[in-house]
């Protein structure tokens, strides 16, 4: 085989990745921390296509986003048909139609790969996973704290010290913005200097404004409107319309119900938020943890969206990032146990009654058990045990060891215990059995 050949082969797109078991591990242990606050809020979890027509994501194939979209023809009908961008778009539609006549409000939860066309550059993957949650059918403001306390309650299951939930209200930007009445290419460039707390570019895009003095200033102070209780103070007196009061108003009883969860702490009032300007409509939020730049977790309201499928109905939810969400796990330098215990049975006996039994009785009580069947010598045994991340081997028909005993060992410390067979068996099928030794 050529050089070729053989690097052609073995090489993977940009964008995309292989995980060997020990990642693999903690990814998983993850995913369960997470999809296990889901469920223990009550949110049941749906499955949805890896590829749709492109008009479900149309929103975003329209914005910004439809260059991020990956596109292919269906050679069947010639329509154009989209990996999965957002699976957002692909709950809300099941909430339109499979689900419709369901009573409200749906709770509904994902764990999903999606695909974003991104430029190669560090940190940037054009496959991820993400585990969300919507919450269908709900417009009063307990529904946007209920999402809130969720992300911080992922936070702390997944052993996150050091996070912040920053809480905004698009409605109130939403309002200032409207009240300066501009055109359509001056308006998104005032929304991205907004979103990039850019006061420099916000007063250029201000100057010669055909607008009142208050309206502008409400801009320009956007991006200082960052803090805890007091901003929805500072704000109010700030807000130059009716729109914006009202942002306000709900805001505020969001955060009196993040108050009665006693999340107050967690929480930062930022009205200089402006992701998603035209996707969102009312309370939004992100979650950040220490000695990461971006987020973990992204989320708000949507009410516009499943009446795009025909049928109107309030809507809000979020989702983790899962490879962030292990980022901020290592930051914190606290690795956590991702797997149970684990057991390689080594046997020299020829007869395998013992070991098959051994095997089958761990497995039973939920114990990872497999059987080393590659002939070699003892410590070859152990070394490769380690090498695949198992704790524990037993061992039976050592020359030392009489038939009707085993040899338990502890790989991590060296520690052994001779045991009967049949009181192991005994123990381990009576969920006696304690590890460790």
């Amino acid at each position: 085989m050529s050089d070729f050949e053989y690097s052609s082969k073995t090489a993977i797109p940009k964008g995309v990745r292989v995980f060997p078991p020990e990642e693999t591990a903690l990814r998983r242990w993850a995913e369960r921390q997470i999809l296990t606050v889901f469920e223990r809020w009550g949110f049941q979890e749906v499955i949805t296509p890896t590829f749709e027509y492109l008009e479900v994501f149309s929103g975003d194939s329209e914005g910004e986003g439809g260059e991020k979209i990956f596109k292919f023809v269906d050679r069947q009908t010639g329509r154009l048909l989209a990996l999965r961008y957002d699976p957002t778009p692909q709950v809300a539609r099941l909430a339109a139609t499979t689900l419709r006549h369901r009573p409200l409000p749906l709770r509904l939860s994902y764990v999903t790969n999606i695909f974003r066309y991104e430029a190669p550059q560090a940190g940037r993957q054009r496959e991820c996973v993400q585990l969300g949650v919507e919450l269908i059918g709900l417009q009063r403001p307990e529904a946007d704290a209920e999402m809130v306390a969720m992300v911080v309650e992922g936070c702390r299951a997944l052993g996150l010290q050091h996070f912040q939930i920053d809480v905004g209200q698009i409605e109130y930007v939403r309002g200032l913005v409207d009240a300066l009445g501009l055109g359509p290419d001056r308006r998104r460039a005032l929304v991205s200097a907004i979103d990039r707390k850019d006061t420099l570019d916000l007063e250029l895009l201000l100057q010669g404004l055909d607008a009142d003095d208050k309206s502008k200033q409400a801009v320009l102070d956007l991006p200082m409107l960052y803090g805890g209780k007091e901003v929805l103070a500072r704000a109010q007196d700030l807000a130059p319309n009716r729109r914006s009061q009202e942002a306000l108003r709900n805001l505020a009883q969001v955060y009196e119900v993040l108050e009665q969860y006693g999340l107050a702490d967690q929480v930062i009032i930022d009205l200089g938020e402006a992701r998603a300007f035209e996707y969102h409509t009312g309370v939004t939020f992100a979650a950040f943890a220490r000695g990461l730049g971006s987020e973990i977790s992204r989320g708000g309201r949507y009410d516009d969206l499943i009446g795009g499928f025909g049928y109107p109905c309030p809507a809000t939810g979020f989702a983790f990032d899962l490879d962030k969400v292990l980022e901020a796990v290592a930051a914190e330098n606290r690795p956590p146990l991702v797997t149970g215990q684990r057991f390689l049975i080594i046997d020299f006996n020829p007869d395998k009654r013992h070991a098959l039994r051994i095997a089958r009785l761990l497995r039973e009580q939920g114990y990872s058990a497999a059987r080393d069947i590659i002939k070699r010598d003892l410590q070859g045994s152990f070394d490769y045990a380690i090498a695949s991340g198992i704790s524990r081997a037993i061992v039976l028909g050592l020359p030392h060891l009489p038939q009707d005993e085993l040899l338990v060992r502890d790989l991590d410390s060296g520690a052994e215990e001779r045991v009967p067979v049949e009181r192991f068996c005994g123990e381990v099928e009576r969920g006696e059995r304690r590890w460790p030794m």
